[in-house]
């Protein structure tokens, strides 16, 4: 019982961040401080590394700002357990806290290998394939998100190091790769990290309107993320640069916000600096009291927390306060303090370090690309040499080469004008393909009107004879019946050669050279002439074939400006292959006896585009063929039934003469579906 409950305080525990947390992303939330002792306690008692990783990483996170030595010391047990566990992502971040953290007490040479090594590591995509709890690290648990995250803290750290080291451009060049990421990422809390970062570096660069547009911007998306670590501190950034531009009244203004904030986020360094502050505005101004109050207040604050530059900002300023007011042991004292602490850190050989790191890398990146460059240069030579020795070994031939080309010239251009004569007879034949398509259909289509034309007319004499009996005999009201019945009959006659007529015409427009220019067509109208003829066109060929043809007609539709012949060539020719598929796979053997071809066509209107959609249910295009259907002369036709220019000359039709789209889709054994997408000019 005693293990179970273990267990479930443990489950408990893993759970609190996101408690706290609501909906921001759990990478940047550090624990409350009612938090704290519960996850000490727990990292006396739980024996699982993994567990033990997370809580180092919290308590880390929770003496960040305040007791650093004692926050680096919980990274580097992060560290040392992501190393022992092989967890990458955890281990890239510990390092990234680690450097952060040397950055912070000025060991650069520590924060710049550190951060180096964890972005070697989280650079490898593959390490996103063995970790552990990503929900620990990002709200949407998806690794690849956490390591882009990882990434983008590094990218920050190693800006914020450089602006420590006073090289700001640099920084600010990190911070833009942040921004980029988080292109991705959208990360409210990273966008305000990165802002303020930014706004430091361009403070640094001295330009102040950026500085405090980057800060603003900073305060916005920390609001936006419910996250408020560095709001104090932006706050105080501000107050800097309005205290760099003589505006100490709206300094100390920002100063003061600061410091409320501060308070309120129990955020001690940058309390610090916010009383250090206002000792410094108003020992300028002559209130020496108020600067004791406020160097005071700093001094607390950084003995406390063991923060050395602050402790000298503070010694340094109440040595000039005791010396304003001619105390000069205390201000002999704080003198010495400061200046033991300056010797103490020994900021300037640290600096050196960090620079002679930088320095070293870019002198190995030199000799790289210098042996790199030798190896090229070999490489050239020694192609350059043997090039020499295959042009030798060349000239020999050339002469004899030379007598043989003009006699190959002679054959290679009677079979180039072999292929292009072959080309423009198989273009023809598809062309004479697709017209014999038609003509069938047109041929079973006018045998209708002129059957009813032949039926009324036999009946018409049937009754006129009818009539001259019932004249003979008087019968006037019969005769009225007859002649009403003729009229009638007249009208059907009228309407079935009308027909027939149109017919005609069409077939005439079809087999008649294209003139190019677009005329305002009705869609519908076309696509359903051509429905029908391709159609009763195959059925005239074989009496056999039989599909279902199902159209979904958009009323909207309208009129479009098309080519009509060269659009209806194009439907034809799309039908005839639909139609095709869905009888091979019919007549197919072993196909199941249930199957019933089917064929649909569709129009569809959305906006500015026109959709002629015409679909099969056949056997679908191998994945194997699909680059290749467009190709000329490609066909999966047998020989003998198929130019392979049918889809080629469709494409053509479509992309070039009308600047439409033809799209494609297929599915194994299930069927395709082809779009012809084109755009709706000004024509109702």
């Amino acid at each position: 019982m005693k293990k179970a409950r273990s267990y479930i305080y443990i489950f408990l525990l893993l759970l609190l961040p996101f408690w706290s947390a609501g909906q921001s992303n759990p990478y940047w939330q550090e624990p409350g401080s009612a938090q704290v002792d519960s996850f000490k306690q727990a990292l006396i008692t739980v024996k699982n590394d993994t567990v033990r990783m997370y809580l180092n990483r919290q308590l880390g996170l929770y003496y960040e700002e305040t007791r650093r030595q004692q926050s680096l010391s919980y990274y580097q047990e992060m560290l040392a357990l992501a190393i022992k566990t092989k967890q990458r992502i955890w281990e890239a971040d510990a390092l990234s806290r680690v450097g952060y953290i040397f950055g912070a007490i000025q060991h650069y040479a520590g924060a710049i290998n550190s951060l180096l090594q964890a972005q070697t590591i989280a650079a490898d995509p593959a390490i996103e394939q063995t970790m552990w709890r990503p929900d620990l690290l990002h709200k949407t648990a998806a690794p690849h998100l956490v390591r882009l995250t990882v990434q983008a803290s590094i990218l920050q750290h190693l800006g914020i190091i450089h602006s420590f080291a006073g090289d700001y451009a640099k920084a600010l060049n990190y911070h833009r790769e942040v921004k980029a990421l988080n292109e991705i990422l959208k990360d409210p809390a990273l966008a305000s990290l990165s802002y303020l970062n930014t706004g430091e570096s361009y403070a640094g660069l001295n330009k102040p309107d950026s500085a405090k547009a980057s800060f603003f911007q900073s305060i916005r998306y920390g609001n936006i993320a419910g996250w408020r670590t560095y709001e104090g501190l932006t706050y105080y950034f501000i107050g800097k640069i309005h205290e760099k531009e003589k505006n100490l009244s709206e300094a100390k203004k920002y100063y003061r916000q600061s410091l409320v904030t501060n308070i309120e986020l129990k955020s001690s360094d940058f309390e610090g600096m916010d009383y250090q502050a206002l000792a410094d505005i108003s020992a300028g101004a002559g209130q020496i009291d108020s600067s004791f109050f406020y160097s005071k207040k700093a001094l607390a604050i950084y003995r406390a927390i063991n923060d050395t530059i602050g402790l000298i900002a503070a010694t340094n300023s109440l040595a000039a306060a005791f010396d304003a007011i001619k105390k000069t042991d205390s201000a002999h004292y704080y003198l010495k303090e400061s200046v033991a602490l300056k010797n103490g850190m020994n900021r300037e050989e640290r600096v050196k370090a960090f620079q002679l790191i930088g320095l070293n890398k870019q002198i190995k990146v030199q000799e790289l690309e210098a042996a790199q460059l030798r190896t090229q240069t070999r490489i050239r030579t020694y192609s350059f040499v043997a090039g020499i020795i295959v042009l030798l070994l060349f000239s020999g031939f050339f002469y004899r080469n030379y007598r043989r080309q003009r006699k190959d010239k002679a054959i290679i251009e009677k079979s180039y004008a072999d292929l292009k004569a072959t080309q423009s007879q198989l273009i023809q034949s598809e062309k004479m393909a697709s017209l014999g398509e038609l003509t069938a259909g047109i041929a079973h289509e006018i045998q209708n009107p002129l059957n009813f034309v032949n039926n009324f007319s036999d009946l018409n004499r049937e009754l006129l004879v009818e009539m001259k009996e019932e004249i003979s005999k008087g019968n006037f009201d019969d005769v009225n019946n007859i002649a009403d019945s003729l009229i009638s009959n007249e009208e059907k006659i009228n309407h079935h050669g009308k027909r027939a007529d149109s017919i005609v015409k069409g077939m005439l427009q079809h087999s008649r050279k294209s003139s190019d220019e677009k005329e305002s067509t009705d869609i519908n109208t076309l696509v359903d002439e051509y429905v029908r003829l391709c159609y009763h066109g195959l059925r005239a060929k074989d009496k056999t074939f039989n599909a279902k043809i199902e159209t979904d007609l958009d009323p909207s539709a309208g009129k479009i400006n098309v080519i009509p012949q060269d659009l209806g060539r194009v439907i034809l020719n799309l039908l005839t292959n639909a139609f095709y598929e869905v009888d091979r796979k019919k007549k197919k053997d072993g196909q199941d006896p249930a199957f019933q071809p089917a064929v649909s066509v569709a129009t569809k209107r959305t906006g500015n585009k026109l959709s002629i959609i015409i679909s099969d249910n056949g056997g679908g295009i191998p994945a194997e063929v699909m680059d290749k259907i467009f190709q000329p002369f490609f066909t999966t036709k047998p020989t003998g039934q198929g130019t392979g220019l049918g889809l080629s000359l469709s494409y053509d039709i479509v992309t070039k003469a009308h600047g439409g789209e033809l799209k494609v889709k297929t599915e194994q054994g299930l069927g395709t579906t082809f779009t012809i997408q084109l755009n709706t000019d000004a024509v109702s």
